[in-house]
């Protein structure tokens, strides 16, 4: 366990549908101090996020059935129509390609990471982005 735990308290909605991957990042979250719900499809991370109101989405953009898009449209909306603020949104793809980078941004994620997941700069940029929410 680390000295400062840097996402202490933190909320975080994990949606990941390879298993391994998904451990691995509830393992990580986890061990910086966040209440991890870490789900396989977007569906069942619509439904925790609606629920949770959580202060992060860490979301893969390929998904069976309904990929990450759509999860972060229907959790955008949710927030307007009920005026909550937005929980901070990282999308994580295997897709290195310029333009799966600025669909995320445009259709509602904060940041894009490729994968594999660089643990530190997940953390950090976690940690620094829910800080900033809660300012």
């Amino acid at each position: 366990m680390n000295a400062v735990l840097k996402l202490d308290r933190a909320t975080i909605v994990l949606v990941e549908d390879d298993p391994q991957s998904r451990a691995s990042l509830t393992s990580l979250l986890e061990s910086e101090g966040a209440r991890v719900v870490a789900v396989g499809d977007a569906e069942t991370g619509v439904e925790a996020a609606l629920e949770l109101l959580p202060d992060a989405v860490v979301c893969d953009l390929d998904l069976p059935e309904m990929d990450g898009f759509y999860l972060i449209q229907r959790l955008r909306d949710h927030e307007i129509r009920s005026d909550h603020s937005p929980a901070v949104a990282v999308a994580l793809t295997g897709h290195t390609d310029e333009s799966w980078r600025l669909r995320s941004i445009g259709e509602g994620f904060h940041y894009f990471m490729t994968k594999p997941a660089r643990p530190d700069e997940l953390v950090a940029l976690l940690s620094g982005a829910i800080d900033a929410r809660h300012a």
